[in-house]
């Protein structure tokens, strides 16, 4: 299957379930969309997700020496695979990943397990675990480190603010950056 058959699919895939789960929370669990923080942002939290969108550079600077010393590849291969899919295929999928992603990963799942655990860490900790070990697949073990480090911010944030867009902001404009301007901008990065 070519690369742009695999992402359309991707993309359908993951707002397929995105829906199922909303539909769930609203029709089978009869709570509404605050109940896994999906809830208008203030000001602050939009600050905060701008914050977390830079931490997030240093976090992929502080792991690309670790990553490269264990000899793996860094999320460069991947965003150098993206890179190849045509750009509004590249838009899809920075607005897929950014609300999808959040939805699946951070707000249902963390608000859940805290419900059923009494713990937000030991919530976020599962629903941590379970993101960047799905990210392995595609983006190979030294990928997984530096998402894994990106992921941390945005759990914490979530943890912290309890506002769902404002990861999904975050995480849009990460995805943004990696996926529709380093490609522009360094395209020797993605070598």
């Amino acid at each position: 299957m070519a690369i742009p058959s695999r992402v359309i699919l991707s993309i359908a895939e993951e707002w397929f379930l995105a829906i199922v789960l909303l539909i769930i929370v609203v029709s089978w669990e009869r709570r509404s969309l605050d109940s896994i923080g999906i809830r208008k942002m203030t000001g602050r939290d939009i600050l905060w997700a701008l914050f977390g969108f830079l931490f997030r550079a240093l976090s992929f600077m502080l792991t690309m020496p670790l990553v490269q010393s264990l000899g793996l590849e860094t999320t460069s291969a991947g965003i150098g695979q993206l890179a190849r899919v045509p750009i509004f295929l590249r838009i899809a999928v920075v607005f897929t990943a950014g609300i999808t992603e959040e939805i699946l990963f951070r707000g249902y799942p963390i608000e859940r397990l805290t419900s059923m655990t009494g713990s937000p860490v030991l919530g976020a900790a599962i629903s941590y675990v379970v993101f960047v070990v799905l990210h392995l697949p595609f983006w190979g073990p030294g990928g997984a480190i530096q998402i894994g480090a990106w992921s941390l911010i945005v759990t914490w944030l979530y943890v912290r603010r309890g506002n769902l867009p404002a990861c999904m902001l975050m995480h849009i404009l990460n995805d943004a950056y990696a996926f529709l301007l380093l490609p522009i901008f360094i395209p020797q990065y993605l070598r």
